[in-house]
């Protein structure tokens, strides 16, 4: 209490921090939530469609076909609405990437500002956003292509309720702050899409690259 009589600012940074510190945990949560008290994340997620690294790439890299593959296993509804999301250590591999025949070479990955026109790099057109819910390079769950806009539905119920008590501590000089967020959420398929046409990979909402490149 004399903390915050001294500092007048201090309850409107510690509300602050909390409801930033909430966001933090509903992205984790959505990216990477077990549905067990928490929403379903798309890593834990049957509707996620995994997309096998290749067999001379190297350890914590992306190399073109990996992008290739993952965006033909995206419906195709989605492609304009989805979005790139990365471990931001794997960020220096797509500058190097290229598409190669015997004549011609071309970048795959624009980074943002200059041609692309952007604040994000992009791939195939869509942003690519570093965030820190992706896993850790060479883990499943480092590199996604996900459509939330289309393929997640998040259910929130009045926003986070913040409250200061004087009584919880009283006799110690104390005030005790409470936060409750009530949200829910999960992937709005159960499971991946067997295509209508060919045998091609399951097709979903939502993407990953397959951990473990050696």
């Amino acid at each position: 209490d004399e903390m915050l009589s001294d500092a007048g600012q201090l309850e409107g940074i510690i509300r602050e921090s909390f409801v930033s510190e909430f966001g933090f945990l509903l992205d984790d949560a959505i990216i990477n939530g077990t549905g067990a008290g928490q929403p379903l994340g798309i890593l834990n997620s049957s509707a996620l469609v995994t997309i096998a690294q290749e067999t001379s790439q190297g350890a914590k890299t992306i190399v073109p076909l990996n992008v290739l593959k993952m965006w033909s296993a995206l419906f195709a509804d989605s492609r304009a609405s989805a979005v790139w999301l990365i471990n931001q250590e794997l960020e220096p591999y797509l500058h190097s990437m290229r598409w190669t025949d015997s004549n011609s070479i071309w970048p795959v990955y624009l980074p943002p500002g200059g041609f692309s026109n952007s604040p994000y790099g992009t791939l195939f057109g869509r942003p690519v956003m570093p965030i820190e819910q992706c896993q850790a390079p060479d883990t499943k769950g480092d590199f996604y292509l996900a459509d939330f806009a289309n393929g997640y539905v998040l259910a929130e119920k009045g926003g986070i309720q913040s409250d200061m008590s004087i009584h919880v501590r009283f006799i110690y000089d104390e005030s005790v702050f409470r936060f409750v967020m009530r949200v829910d959420g999960q992937p709005v398929r159960a499971s991946a899409l067997s295509p209508f046409k060919g045998t091609a990979n399951s097709l979903s909402h939502f993407v990953v690259l397959a951990g473990t490149r050696a």
